[in-house]
């Protein structure tokens, strides 16, 4: 069965492998501010571009309309990020999954958490979301859940609470196994575990964390 997968591309840099991703994995693009000005370099034209394109410019939007793109104009002084907004058009295509790129690694540290934030808001509108950046891969997860890793691309699986107590964690192919046990927000237990074998399988009773997979290099 097909996923109805929408992209949101923000304006950080993009691999090869990300830009595949967008090629062949979603049904739906939308690029926030220099988002649109990343998949240029790459020839590839958005269906939807939000923001307001203070790091393009604004004569850029008249350069996406005239290729045909959709733009929505948003002003400077709002109450959300450009970001934030081009995801809430996102939900609104009811997708089975966002697939989130170029929202990491940027100059501005304040926009790298507000990204990562906004996961647990999709996670309210009961989108799965997931953030992909050259060596990590993050998503959200909420319990009672269950999350399967399926490949070793990233070696590296953390958890980070969000919620003060994650309980009730289990889990199976990972090095260090938890059995039913609880991991709380500002301590570092649920930092680099290990796959060992695939599919793995991490459950969590109650609570909220972030699940981070890495690798140290791309391509590992």
């Amino acid at each position: 069965m097909a996923v109805n997968r929408v992209a949101v591309i923000a304006g950080g840099d993009l691999t090869d492998t990300e830009l595949d991703l967008i090629r062949t994995g979603t049904n739906f693009i939308i690029t926030a501010d220099a988002g649109a000005m990343q998949l240029e370099k790459a020839g590839i034209i958005p269906d939807l571009a939000v923001g307001d394109f203070d790091t393009t410019g604004i004569s850029y939007m008249d350069r996406l309309r005239k290729k045909g793109v959709p733009v929505l104009s948003l002003p400077e002084e709002k109450a959300v990020t450009d970001m934030h907004f081009a995801l809430s058009c996102a939900v609104e295509r009811k997708p089975d999954e966002i697939l989130i790129l170029g929202a990491m690694g940027g100059a501005r540290f304040d926009h790298t958490m507000a990204n990562v934030g906004l996961l647990e808001w999709l996670d309210e509108q009961g989108i799965k979301a997931v953030i992909i950046h050259r060596t990590n891969r993050i998503r959200l997860m909420s319990g009672p859940g269950k999350m399967t890793f399926t490949s070793i691309d990233f070696k590296y699986v953390s958890l980070l609470p969000v919620s003060k107590i994650v309980s009730g964690i289990r889990t199976d192919g990972l090095k260090y196994k938890l059995a039913g046990e609880s991991l709380y927000r500002g301590d570092t237990r649920g930092i680099s575990n290990e796959l060992v074998k695939v599919p793995a399988v991490v459950n969590i009773q109650e609570g909220i964390c972030l699940v981070v997979e890495s690798r140290d290099r791309i391509g590992e």
